[in-house]
């Protein structure tokens, strides 16, 4: 699976202000793996070319928590949660608020239709709405507010209104 080449210039985007020495990335056949600090003579490609032609390995890790915070950024699933999954469209912060200090835009237990915002994820400064995309309750939050988020990660848990 090739790398969409907007989504590649977003990362690079994000990456270019980051504070990080290492960032891996892997969707499908494709890995890129990015390092800051390496050693003085090492080909910057070097480490790239030996990842891709490794097969990618998910991580059962969950994402990293919020700056400050000691709880993990990410509930995973629960295969056991009927529903459908809304997930992030695109890499960037988690926002469960439309500000700091106001209601999170849904909770567990609030009805929701396709069209209603439950989040927002700031990339660069730019605010994305999502929506839903299915009517029914909301049965689980997957995400932390303020969590980095990663492209396709399930944010929320839709179960169907009875």
């Amino acid at each position: 699976m090739a790398i969409d080449l907007e989504e590649l210039a977003a990362v690079i985007r994000l990456l270019k202000d980051a504070d990080f020495s290492e960032f891996n990335y892997s969707r499908g056949d494709t890995v890129l793996q990015v390092r800051r600090g390496e050693p003085a003579g090492t080909p910057p490609f070097a480490a790239l070319a030996a990842s891709a032609a490794a097969p990618a390995v998910p991580s059962a890790a969950p994402a990293p928590a919020a700056r400050g915070s000691s709880k993990p950024a990410v509930a995973p699933p629960d295969d056991a949660d009927k529903g459908s999954r809304v997930r992030a469209p695109l890499l960037g912060t988690f926002y469960s608020a439309p500000k700091p200090g106001e209601p999170s835009f849904v909770k567990p237990g609030d009805r929701v239709e396709a069209d209603t915002v439950v989040c927002i994820i700031e990339v660069m400064k730019l605010m994305n709405s999502v929506t839903a995309g299915v009517a029914g309750i909301v049965a689980a939050v997957h995400v932390r507010d303020g969590a980095l988020v990663e492209f396709d990660q399930p944010l929320f848990t839709i179960a169907e209104a009875s």
